[in-house]
């Protein structure tokens, strides 16, 4: 997650076109996402063994882990593959996406983004947390 954070701004600092930026954002974020989707079960599947095997603590990140999964695939399988073809659609007519007649949309499909990426970076430190503190007990 702090490697996603770090190449999202660093493209949106070095970068003076803003479209552009946020092309390479979203390739970024996409490709991290099988990552993020593969440690996610992984660690869901470990838990859910040691949970039967009587480690109760751990059923505490049961929630934060589906959370953090559907986030990443609503964000790359849903509203970054729309807003590719919002982007390509105002591009064919000539105009960046911002001037298109589809702007507001992905204006608001951008915002939905962000929002499910800070949930992401929300639920993956919650789920951090508290598997250190259920490693202590």
């Amino acid at each position: 997650m702090i490697a996603q954070i770090y190449a999202c701004l660093v493209t949106y600092l070095l970068i003076n076109d803003s479209q552009a930026a946020g092309m390479v954002a979203n390739i970024v974020v996409q490709q991290l996402s099988y990552y993020f989707l593969g440690c996610a079960f992984a660690i869901l599947s470990i838990a859910n063994i040691l949970i039967r095997r009587g480690s109760s603590p751990l059923k505490n990140i049961r929630l934060p882990l589906l959370i953090l999964m559907m986030a990443v695939a609503v964000v790359s399988f849903l509203l970054i593959p729309r807003m590719d073809y919002l982007r390509d659609t105002a591009l064919i007519d000539g105009m960046p996406v911002m001037l298109s007649p589809f702007a507001n949309y992905f204006q608001i499909l951008n915002v939905l983004v962000m929002l499910l990426l800070l949930t992401q970076i929300i639920s993956s430190a919650l789920v951090a947390w508290r598997l250190v503190d259920s490693e202590s007990t």
